[in-house]
């Protein structure tokens, strides 16, 4: 699934940023192209931290050291999206709507895993009545 959610971030960050390319122009573009790959590459570094926090925790062995590196990770984060605007002045709106990109897939994922269910529920019900 994790796989499956950073390929879409992938795809969104690309449209995404060709999106705001055609509303924006050029600087509508990079900041979105910045926004999405600075969302694609923290969701990138929180899987990997995270499965090797789960790895310690199940072997009895928590690492307070994994642990800081994931708040340093969103501490740098923060610090990027900060140098991003403030000092680098890319446009907020398309930088925000490229940083979206991890928010948006998770959505599309979820709602496509409910409908999914939800269809594979409604078959098995339709099946047990045409049993009965």
């Amino acid at each position: 699934m994790l796989q499956r959610i950073e390929r879409v971030n992938l795809i969104l960050a690309a449209l995404l940023t060709g999106l705001a390319g055609a509303i924006w122009g050029v600087r509508g573009a990079v900041a979105a192209g910045v926004g999405a790959a600075l969302a694609c590459a923290d969701f990138w570094l929180l899987v990997r931290i995270g499965n090797r926090l789960m790895e310690s925790a199940r072997t009895g062995n928590p690492s307070r050291g994994l642990s800081f590196l994931l708040l340093g990770k969103t501490a740098a984060l923060f610090a990027l999206v900060f140098i991003a605007i403030a000092i680098v002045h890319l446009d907020a709106i398309p930088f925000a709507l490229g940083f979206s990109v991890f928010v948006v897939s998770i959505m599309m994922l979820g709602l496509r895993a409910s409908l999914t269910e939800r269809d594979s529920v409604s078959e098995q019900s339709e099946q047990s009545a045409k049993e009965a």
